[in-house]
């Protein structure tokens, strides 16, 4: 696949939540504890792609494309533009070229922990 990389211009953090003790009656809050941030492109699915999805566990979601990563697995969580997605997949290039790009399906975390 082939992506100009003037197009990867907003940063992504992939990470995991963390529970830390508050100290209060509450006990512990989870928060965001990013372990690799790197530039990404949104990537457009076409019109025929996205009636394709109508009605499936990918619709509603959106795809980023990354330089590939091999430590970046469906476990964990992303954070675009100060919003929380969880991985939901993750389409590895395997083409042997030096720059390789990974599509990353991401879903909208409504509440955290859930």
């Amino acid at each position: 696949m082939k992506i100009q990389i003037n197009r990867l211009n907003h940063l992504i953090e992939f990470g995991t939540f963390m529970a830390i003790d508050t100290g209060t009656l509450e006990g512990t809050s989870k928060i965001f504890r990013p372990f690799r941030t790197v530039h990404c492109a949104y990537y457009q699915r076409s019109i025929s792609q996205q009636y394709q999805l109508l009605g499936t566990s990918l619709e509603g979601t959106i795809v980023v494309a990354v330089r590939s990563q091999a430590n970046i697995h469906d476990q964990t969580q992303a954070r675009l533009d100060r919003s929380i997605y969880d991985v939901v997949t993750i389409s590895r290039d395997d083409s042997h070229s030096l720059t390789r790009f990974d599509l990353v399906t991401l879903k909208l975390i409504k509440k955290v922990g859930s």
